[in-house]
């Protein structure tokens, strides 16, 4: 397995443990919106001493700070807050499959805008992933079309933080710097949202505060640095399908420590994501060219 690769499948393992330590953090008064806040919020000190020890460089030019806002507030906020939102309408669990129609997103976005060749294998991937993820849930509860649409809109709006991320050349940038600038915009971000909508509430337990904490910082040191070093090695369309390794991590530590059911058509999609997961670690490429 090459090291972009195994990076990615770290850094999706990551991110399916969230949601589990955050169903944990909900039981002490959390919500959505003040997590979201605080994952990047308490990351903040710890990076910008990582930053100042090892001397790294803060400093951006003015295209960097143009394309990292972008980034940061399409690719890091509006994914997160659209999310959340649908949760109002819709099940968890149909916004989360819905949210990750990105892989099919990127690929086709990948062969048409940036005119990549997308060969039979990762289409054959990509397929599988996606069959997969919409076995993960019941698509005949679907009730409301306002909350398909927020999640539908988080998946599309995350496409582009990985698309945008390849192609710009900000995944050429030192991956603290740039998680830093992201976390920074994200927490802002959210912390202007949640003070408009009234949606901030700090009277949580001291459980929610060590599980916030634990996230931010698996968030800001782990998932997403590593994220943006596979992203560095691989193309777009390869992350988005290695990030099905998600949902298949939350299905499967829910079921262990939450005690949540495992049904059939679980078990089925899981196998799925896994066989498109395997088409993808098969299939080897030329190592793409620095920008």
């Amino acid at each position: 397995m090459s090291k972009g690769k195994f990076c990615l499948f770290v850094s999706a393992f990551l991110y399916g443990v969230m949601p589990v330590l955050a169903d944990l953090a909900y039981d002490g008064g959390i919500n959505g919106i003040t997590l979201t806040f605080l994952r990047g919020f308490i990351s903040l000190p710890v990076l910008i001493v990582i930053i100042l020890i090892s001397r790294r460089q803060l400093r951006l030019s003015i295209l960097q700070l143009k394309r990292v806002a972008l980034l940061g507030t399409i690719g890091g906020t509006l994914p997160v807050l659209t999310l959340y939102l649908s949760y109002n309408y819709i099940s968890t669990g149909l916004a989360t499959t819905l949210h990750f129609v990105y892989p099919l997103i990127i690929v086709l976005a990948s062969a048409v805008i940036y005119k990549e060749r997308i060969s039979r294998v990762t289409l054959s991937a990509v397929v599988f992933v996606t069959v997969g993820i919409f076995m993960f849930t019941d698509i005949n509860t679907v009730s409301n079309t306002a909350g398909i649409v927020l999640a539908v809109l988080s998946g599309v709006f995350y496409s582009f933080y990985v698309l945008y991320l390849d192609h710009s050349g900000l995944d050429r940038l030192d991956y603290i710097v740039l998680t830093f600038y992201v976390m920074c915009i994200i927490s802002a971000s959210t912390l202007v949202f949640g003070a408009f909508t009234n949606s901030l509430s700090f009277d949580i337990s001291p459980a929610s505060w060590l599980l916030s904490a634990v996230i931010s910082l698996m968030t800001t040191l782990g998932a997403m640095p590593l994220f943006q070093i596979g992203v560095r090695a691989e193309r777009a369309s390869t992350a988005g399908i290695l990030s099905t390794i998600e949902p298949v991590t939350s299905v499967i530590l829910g079921a262990a420590f939450l005690g949540e059911p495992l049904d059939t058509g679980q078990l089925m999609g899981g196998a799925m994501i896994l066989l498109g997961v395997l088409l993808t670690q098969k299939h080897h490429k030329k190592k793409r060219p620095a920008h």
